[in-house]
C-alpha cells in the first residue's frame, strides 16, 4: 500500500518536527498532518520535545502568578517580573535549540527537559 504524504512531501519526519515547534497550531499540523500518515522516529521525537517544552512553560508562567498572588501583590511583583524575564529567555533558548535540531534532522534533546520529555510522552 502506498503512503500518502501531506502536500506530497516525503522527508523522514523533518517537516513534522520543525512545524511542531510553532505552538498549538504548528504542533497540531505536525501531529495530525505529517506524523499520523507517516509515523517516523524523528517526528515523534520532536513532537514530544515541543509538547513538553510548551506545557512546562505554561505551567511555570501561570503557576508563578498563582504563587505571587498567594504571597500578596506588593511583596512578589518585582521578583515575579524578574522570574518571568528569566523564564522567557530560557524558553526562547530551549525553543531555538529544539528548532535547530529539528531543522538539521537530529534527535538531539533540548537541554534540561529533553530526556524527561521522552519519558513522559513515550506514547507519542
Amino acid at each position: 500500500m502506498e503512503r500518502k504524504y501531506l502536500f506530497g512531501i516525503e522527508d523522514g519526519g523533518r517537516t513534522a518536527g520543525m512545524v511542531s515547534y510553532f505552538f498549538v497550531i504548528g504542533w497540531s499540523i505536525g501531529y495530525f498532518g505529517f506524523h499520523q500518515p507517516n509515523k517516523t522516529k524523528l517526528s515523534a521525537f520532536h513532537l514530544r520535545q515541543s509538547l513538553f517544552l510548551y506545557l512546562t512553560f505554561i505551567i511555570l508562567w501561570f503557576g508563578s502568578s498563582l504563587i505571587a498572588n498567594a504571597m500578596g501583590q506588593s511583596s512578589g511583583m518585582m521578583s515575579l517580573f524578574y522570574f518571568r524575564i528569566f523564564l522567557t529567555v530560557a524558553f526562547v533558548f530551549l525553543w531555538v535549540s529544539g528548532l535547530n535540531a529539528a531543522s538539521n534532522a537530529e534527535e538531539k534533546p533540548i537541554p534540561v527537559l529533553g530526556q524527561i520529555a521522552q519519558n513522559v510522552f513515550a506514547f507519542i
